[in-house]
């Protein structure tokens, strides 16, 4: 038996409106939705999105106005989350009969198809399913076998598997990085129209909006209705029309605390804008959920002193899973940040670059580390104004690659991953591409007589997993993911980053400008607490390694943490050829603050050199010479490395020659 078909709306919504907590959430909302169309819902954080899906889904109901569901005709709704939420001891097939179960239970018409199907026909029915959405290839695969697009996938199925009147989706690509995610959506249309759904999905991504919806909904926070925009039209024209309309919000926020209002709504547009035009989406939920926030200037003017500098001296740490923020968390769990006076929440932990740069720009975060071409691109390019304290550590990635590969020509005509375009592992792995007579290529199938390497962009967390499916032949990125592959006996590692470029910068500990020009004490204790914890884990890597992985901060296996950071053999790395410069006599990963201006000046050299999916004409307008003194806070960098020792103190001499040697 299948769902009604009728004239009727889905979906129809009149003056609703809901009230959680004593506050209205969602005001005078009007929708109506009608059978097979896909409606995008944008709206900045706190504006009401996911309180509409409650609503649509039946999780709440409305404190005025009228809400028809399909339900009320018979049929069905289903919802998928941003995270896909499978079971683990069940496979993708198992998982996604979880939507047959769920219909055959819901259902006691004999004659339902699938609640007849039971244990015999349900297996077909899924496998068939599964053919039918282009992933019957994960069938057998277990969710951790999965990459975090193709568990996103199997999620939507069980959904679908359910035949669903309504389909509701909230943000299921939000974690993806940017190309997992572009195939995401396409296939995500595909389906759609493929098997006639009735879908809603919100999104942050004004892009993913504009693409895939028949019509966009605007939420604006503390404003009535919904503003329905028909998406028939030209999609640049309606991403277009989505920013001036959200440019507008941005210009009527209020002050911001200690900054002027013409200066703040200029500097917050200015870089909303140029951070959506090159496609940094992700920034909106943040930039206009912080403005929404009440700025610190509402606080009554008699607050006790003690409590304003109290809260002035607090400074919260944004992080990646990865060895490279070491640093950053051993200073916030060891006290070096305290015993300078700085309160450091609990660190946040990121999955992905791209959330950890929208926190750091919209001021959700105020420390963090980042990768050095990635500063550079935000600050030349996207014009954010972000500072270097410091170094936050040298070497510290790798390139691994599937076991039976020995050398960098194997890789021709074979699929690698990135963690992003404008990292040092980018750079380093065409250069090792270029000296093996390999040609990197993106969006282009690779041909390995053309001797050419695809390259992709995937979520460090995504790569081991990626990796043992044979999705890519290998991936390069920072620790602890390549030792994690090795623990696993799931790859080895073709070549330290370190060895091709001796001791280079990969991540930096990056603040806002504002910090180091409004508050620049503030800003010098924070280098001084990040400075002082490196020359500790320096001292004993062991107790490092431990606390890492007691304290909670890296979610890897203790045997790969330690790995990285304790029981690096260069021994054995040098017999493998992963290190071809034993002479360089380096550790793994190694903890070294001063900022060298040789290495600035040459990785801009070496980034125009390398491709990269997004616009570059702004490496050409930049001087080498001249970046490095406006994009690190020299005096800042150089007083903290001196208040722990000096350069002395960490094997560093004050000027160096750039060693890159492929």
């Amino acid at each position: 038996m299948t769902e009604p078909e009728t004239d009727l709306p889905v979906v129809d919504v009149r003056a609703a409106g809901v009230v959680r907590g004593g506050n209205r959430v969602l005001d005078d909302i009007d929708l109506t939705l009608n059978r097979g169309e896909l409606l995008t819902v944008v709206g900045p954080s706190g504006a009401g999105k996911s309180t509409l899906l409650s609503l649509l889904s039946g999780l709440i109901e409305p404190a005025s106005g009228s809400v028809r569901r399909p339900e009320d005709a018979g049929g069905s709704t289903r919802t998928v989350f941003q995270q896909p939420h499978l079971l683990p001891w069940r496979t993708a097939a198992e998982n996604v009969r979880l939507g047959l179960e769920y219909r055959a239970n819901r259902r006691s018409d004999a004659g339902n198809a699938d609640a007849a199907a039971g244990t015999a026909g349900a297996d077909e029915s899924v496998a068939a399913l599964l053919r039918d959405l282009g992933i019957g290839a994960l069938a057998e695969r277990y969710p951790d076998q999965l990459s975090g697009g193709q568990a996103q996938r199997v999620a939507i199925a069980r959904a679908v598997a359910a035949h669903p009147t309504l389909l509701l989706l909230d943000e299921p690509f939000s974690a993806l990085d940017p190309l997992t995610r572009a195939d995401a959506q396409t296939w995500l249309r595909r389906v759609h129209e493929h098997r006639g759904l009735t879908t809603v999905l919100v999104t942050h991504d004004l892009a993913e909006a504009a693409l895939l919806g028949d019509r966009v909904a605007v939420l604006r926070a503390g404003r009535p209705g919904l503003q329905i925009l028909d998406a028939a039209g030209d999609r640049v024209e309606l991403e277009s029309e989505l920013l001036a309309r959200f440019a507008d919000d941005i210009d009527d926020a209020p002050e911001q605390a200690g900054t002027p209002a013409s200066t703040r709504r200029d500097r917050t547009r200015r870089e909303f804008l140029t951070l959506a035009g090159a496609g940094a989406l992700v920034a909106l939920p943040v930039v206009a959920g912080a403005l929404n926030r009440p700025a610190d200037a509402t606080a009554a003017p008699d607050q006790d002193e003690t409590k304003k500098q109290k809260k002035a001296d607090t400074l919260r740490i944004g992080y990646l899973p990865i060895t490279d923020a070491a640093p950053l968390l051993l200073a916030h769990d060891g006290g070096e940040f305290a015993q300078r006076g700085i309160q450091t929440p609990k660190p946040t932990l990121f999955r992905g670059w791209a959330p950890l740069v929208e926190a750091l720009q919209s001021g959700s975060v105020d420390i963090v580390h980042l990768l050095m071409p990635a500063a550079m691109q935000l600050r030349y390019e996207a014009k954010v104004p972000v500072k270097v304290l410091a170094w936050n550590h040298v070497n510290g990635s790798a390139i691994t690659v599937a076991p039976h590969i020995t050398e960098v020509a194997q890789l021709a005509g074979t699929t690698v991953a990135v963690p992003g375009w404008y990292s040092i592992h980018n750079v380093v792995l065409q250069q090792l591409l270029r000296d093996a007579g390999l040609t990197a290529v993106i969006n282009q199938k690779p041909d390995a007589a053309a001797g050419t390497v695809q390259l992709v962009v995937l979520a460090p967390a995504d790569m081991p997993t990626a990796l043992g499916a044979g999705s890519v032949s290998g991936y390069i990125v920072a620790e602890p993911f390549c030792a994690v592959a090795e623990v696993q006996g799931i790859g080895r590692i073709l070549r330290f980053t370190g060895d091709v470029w001796r001791e280079h910068a990969c991540c930096v500990t990056v603040v806002r400008e504002d910090l180091v020009e409004k508050n620049p004490e503030l800003a010098q204790r924070a280098a001084d607490a990040v400075v002082a914890a490196q020359l500790r884990i320096r001292k004993d890597r062991k107790a490092a390694a431990e606390r890492l992985s007691a304290g909670g901060y890296l979610p890897q296996a203790p045997a790969a943490i330690a790995k990285v950071l304790v029981e690096h053999d260069d021994h054995e790395y040098v017999d493998d050829g992963a290190v071809q410069h034993p002479g360089w006599d380096q550790p793994r990963i190694g903890f070294q603050p001063y900022a060298y201006p040789s290495y600035t000046e040459e990785l801009v050299r070496q980034m125009r050199l390398t491709a990269i999916d997004a616009d570059t004409a702004w490496l050409g307008r930049i001087e080498p010479a001249e970046v490095h003194a406006d994009l690190v806070a020299t005096r800042i960098n150089c007083r903290a490395i001196d208040a722990s020792g000096g350069l002395a103190a960490f094997g560093a001499t004050a000027t160096r020659k750039e060693q890159v040697q492929p």
